[in-house]
């Protein structure tokens, strides 16, 4: 009966032991600066300025880039916008195919409105640098980069009806279609969270370009137009953050 109970008494022992093994602890990760691969999405309201302003009013910007933020909080990646406005503010390109009403005749022989606005678009290289201040993670902070890339815009002319003084080849006539260089700065607050769900930047947005018509002739003036004009574009922009980075393994002890 003793050695029943001895062997008894072991293998609980045994048994004990073998389940203390598998017996785990999580260990808290600490709070670092990683490299961060990231897509954005952002929407913008911007206001014209210097040679913009005598063409357009405000407009609106969305956009999407993609970014890296490095472990050094270094940022490299590029962006692309898409703008567009209801605010023509350059004397009436159309005003010589316009009737007394402001109107213009179709094919038909009605009276048929066109519709005036901005459309445009811009792209840039970026980098800049994240300052890890007044934040509550190693990956969040003060947000400032600077770009070099490209900026064009035209006057939308938009109706319903077939006219035959504003084909497709025609309308190049009066959409003042401008291409050029363009630096894009911005300054803001980029916010990554520990769990990956809440991650968003939002701050000023300033883009200075210098453009020239591709169209060469204005129909509206009868004058070739060959001007390099100043574009500033400066505004509000936010945006969403989806991360691309890895989450970080948790470790165990085992004992």
């Amino acid at each position: 009966m003793k050695q029943l109970s001895i062997i008894f008494l072991i293998v609980i022992s045994t048994s004990t032991y073998t389940k203390g093994q598998f017996v785990f602890e999580k260990k808290e990760i600490k709070d670092t600066a990683f490299t961060i691969p990231m897509f954005n999405v952002s929407y913008a309201y911007q206001w014209a300025a210097s040679d913009m302003a005598n063409r357009f009013g405000s407009n609106h910007s969305v956009g999407g880039s993609f970014l890296v933020k490095t472990k050094k909080n270094w940022l490299y990646g590029f962006k692309g916008n898409f703008i567009w406005g209801g605010e023509v503010v350059e004397p009436d390109v159309l005003t010589n195919i316009r009737t007394s009403d402001g109107s213009v005749i179709d094919n038909e022989g009605r009276l048929t409105d066109v519709y005036l606005g901005q459309r445009g678009s811009s792209f840039f290289l970026i980098g800049g640098r994240m300052v890890n201040k007044l934040a509550p993670n190693k990956n969040s902070g003060f947000l400032f980069y600077g770009g070099i890339g490209m900026l064009q815009h035209k006057i939308s002319i938009k109706f319903q009806d077939d006219v035959a003084s504003l084909t497709d080849e025609l309308k190049k006539g009066y959409d003042r279609y401008s291409l050029g260089y363009a630096l894009n700065g911005f300054v803001g607050y980029l916010y990554m969270s520990k769990n990956r769900l809440l991650n968003f930047f939002g701050g000023f947005d300033y883009t200075h370009a210098w453009t020239k018509s591709l169209r060469k002739y204005n129909y509206d003036t009868q004058e070739t137009d060959t001007k390099l004009n100043t574009n500033i574009l400066y505004g509000v922009r936010v945006g969403w953050i989806l991360r691309l980075n890895k989450r970080q393994s948790q470790e165990y002890y085992y004992y």
